[in-house]
């Protein structure tokens, strides 16, 4: 049943799903299924299907929040990668679709009181969802990948734990593009399975329309007021609905509610994953260029917060990496390009963040580091050297502004001795928990149906109801999360 026209600026629907991305796209795609009315709205538009891959800046623009940088402010500040386009964060990530660490569910079983998410529990919806998005573990190849490759070997040389990564991609083109969607590619981010199959149950999606305020009352959301961007002009509409499902993201959700005075505890607590990037220079050619992203990760530290893997090596991508080294050293790197490669260690850290909505249209986002951080950094930094020199590499390039390239594990701690966070080059493309799914009211945002505790017809579904950062990418939490979110309201 498709959602009703009232007039030429208001709608109704009996689902209002407010974004398209991991958490959006599997409750239209639930809700469609089950007969009922449903309408996503999206704030940006589809990614393009016959655009140039090579035109990284045009593509960054249009898939891109900022055109491809929100800043976490603070010091230092944080640059964030968010997506703003139909399929959300999976448009632009690197595919890889993770189960929640068993530690993670225990510890927010344990410390934050959340039950009922287990891994017994999430194990069916993994399942699902593994088999919707084709996810298999992308193996270790001679002839592409050779910055996998080296990684792997490099950890067998220290005895290290290394995996394969699952990725959702039915082929991958190795043109090292997914961060601005890989056109050429089968990634299977939700444009390609959930979305298609809530409009072909009858949903609707309506692109380029940002939601700026949820009109409540007495404890029930009526409507949302919204503007549609055109070609040349913005028009502003309204949609009535029974439910509301806000998937926007751990950002855009919080703003949202605080905006609407719905929640003046959504977004106290942002979480993240914080990402050091490094430059490596092989003795031997790698081709990175010839390969994709994340294909072999570090596992001996996951308990300790700490996972390296291959990054995009794009010439885009290896200046942005390298700036904050200098001209002479982007020109040195780039005369070995073929020896390139750009390397990524995820932190799970202590660092928090904040969602500030009292200054105009978008919000801002407030982080203050925590110097107990710099210990977990500084492990981070050592493992990354001492792997990517067992691996083969002969030179490094550091995410500390101005350190110079080192070519030995012994220069690194010449580096880090007198190292402060504002040398720290620091960025993050993870971001959620600002509005915690719990127990209680005094506690969390989100009921652990997924409701929010004051509000009787209002469902969150993204990264924001996570109770913790989780260590890894959280697409497939988000997404398991999704499936028990709606599967427990289409039952009750």
């Amino acid at each position: 049943m498709a959602p009703e026209m009232l007039s030429g600026q208001s709608l109704r629907c009996e689902y209002l799903v407010v974004g398209s991305g991991a958490g959006g796209s599997v409750a239209a795609a639930l809700l469609a299924e089950a007969g009922r009315d449903v309408l996503m709205v999206e704030e940006g538009n589809w990614p393009p299907e016959n655009s140039n891959p090579s035109n990284i800046g045009e593509l960054t623009a249009l898939l891109y929040r900022n055109r491809g940088v929100f800043p976490l402010l603070g010091s230092p500040t944080i640059p964030l990668g968010e997506a703003r386009c139909v399929g959300g964060g999976t448009a632009i990530n690197g595919a890889l679709l993770w189960r929640t660490p068993p530690s993670i569910l225990d510890e927010w079983r344990t410390v934050n009181g959340l039950t009922g998410y287990g891994e017994d529990s999430l194990a069916k919806h993994f399942d699902t969802v593994e088999s919707d998005l084709h996810v298999t573990r992308h193996e270790l190849e001679e002839d592409a990948n050779l910055d996998s490759l080296y990684l792997f070997r490099g950890t067998g040389e220290l005895g290290w734990k290394a995996s394969t990564v699952p990725r959702a991609v039915t082929h991958c083109a190795n043109v090292s593009l997914c961060p601005v969607g890989c056109p050429p590619c089968g990634k299977q981010d939700t444009t390609k399975n959930y979305i298609p199959r809530a409009l072909r149950n009858g949903a609707g999606l309506l692109a380029n329309c940002r939601v700026r305020k949820i009109v409540h009352t007495n404890g029930v959301a009526r409507k949302v007021i919204a503007e549609v961007a055109g070609p040349e002009s913005t028009s502003a509409i309204e949609i009535e609905f029974d439910h509301l499902v806000l998937a926007c993201g751990a950002i855009q959700t919080p703003h949202l509610l605080r905006r609407s005075k719905i929640s003046s505890t959504a977004g106290r607590k942002l979480e993240f994953h914080m990402n050091l990037k490094t430059v490596a220079l092989f003795r031997q050619p790698v081709y990175a260029e010839r390969g994709t992203i994340f294909t072999v990760q570090v596992q001996e530290f996951r308990r300790r917060g700490i996972v390296i893997m291959p990054s995009c090596l794009q010439p885009h991508y290896l200046v942005t990496t390298v700036a904050h080294h200098g001209t002479d050293a982007i020109n040195h790197v780039f005369s070995h390009y073929d020896h390139a490669a750009v390397y990524v260690t995820m932190l799970r850290q202590k660092t928090q963040g904040r969602v500030v909505s009292a200054f105009g249209e978008q919000p801002i986002v407030w982080q203050r580091f925590d110097r107990r951080d710099m210990d977990l950094i500084l492990e981070a930094l050592r493992r990354t050297t001492e792997v990517l020199f067992a691996s083969g590499a002969v030179e490094l390039f550091l995410p500390i502004g101005g350190s110079g390239r080192i070519t030995s594990p012994g220069d690194l701690e010449e580096k880090l001795s007198s190292l402060t966070p504002k040398q720290l080059e620091i960025l993050t493309v993870h971001i959620m928990a600002s509005c915690p799914m719990g127990p209680s009211a005094e506690d969390s945002v989100v009921r652990p149906d997924g409701r929010l505790w004051n509000m009787k017809n209002v469902f969150l579904a993204d990264a924001s109801i996570l109770p913790s950062n989780i260590g890894e990418s959280p697409q497939g939490t988000i997404m398991a999360f999704a499936h028990e979110v709606i599967g427990r309201h289409l039952a009750d």
